[in-house]
């Protein structure tokens, strides 16, 4: 059990507490299973708690789960080990991760993944970067893409996947010759459901240029409490549009 923080009115979760979450995380995946499932998504993404195990800028635990890299790491170990043990090897297991922000370290994360991939812990990772261009700026990987220092690594039998602006064909093709082996999207399938279809249908398709009318959510099949959503991101839907 580690200390507890000071700020007035929080209290640290325990050791057991963690273990009792663990075991919510694997339960979650085993009803997913019973339900049909083929597989699922391990979230360690933006912010989401195994992602703030993983940061040393907001984990100062001083149990097993806290302090070195091992140990912050161990939470989203435990949880994927649990999961293939309760699931069974044919299971698909991904797990998604973002290294931007959080106080998030990359070369802390690169090595956290080269272990996971050597040991074929998952099916999957899922890259979730804001931007999948993007460059890093300071540090040992330095003007290398964030993309690169993963697809760099060797990967067994792991697929890997990124997201990140990825509004066209051409850019999707382009994360393939990067060293993807698929691409995952959001805004663009927002904007266009069938998105996949219309990049095998046109090599040249583009999404169309943000921000949308609310009008155009709509016709696309959009519900009124999703656009309202939308409008909180203030580059999606144009401002004043009903």
């Amino acid at each position: 059990m580690h200390r507890e923080k000071t700020v007035e009115g929080i209290k640290a979760i325990t050791t057991e507490e963690v273990e009792r979450i663990q075991d919510s995380f694997i339960a979650a995946a085993k009803r997913a299973q019973l339900a049909g499932f083929d597989g699922i998504s391990v979230h360690g993404a933006f912010g989401w708690i195994l992602s703030e195990f993983m940061s040393p800028n907001l984990n100062d635990r001083t149990d097993k789960y806290g302090g070195s890299l091992e140990n912050r790491a161990r939470f989203t170990i435990e949880v994927i080990e649990g999961i293939r043990k309760a699931c069974g090897p044919d299971f698909q297991i991904g797990w998604r991760l973002s290294i931007e922000r959080y106080g998030l370290l990359l070369e802390e994360l690169r090595e956290v993944t080269a272990d996971i991939f050597d040991r074929e812990l998952i099916d999957y990772l899922d890259l979730a970067l804001w931007d999948s261009a993007q460059i890093v700026r300071e540090g040992t990987f330095k003007g290398k893409t964030m993309l690169s220092v993963f697809t760099e690594l060797p990967r067994k039998g792991v697929r890997l996947g990124a997201a990140g602006k990825i509004m066209s064909a051409q850019r999707a093709g382009e994360l393939l010759d990067e060293g993807c082996d698929f691409v995952l999207i959001a805004r663009a399938a927002i904007l266009q459901r069938d998105f996949p279809l219309q990049v095998k249908a046109d090599a040249m398709y583009d999404s169309p240029q943000l921000p949308v009318m609310a009008d155009y959510l709509r016709q696309g099949g959009l519900s009124e409490r999703f656009i309202d959503t939308m409008r909180g991101w203030q580059t999606f839907v144009k401002a004043g549009s009903l």
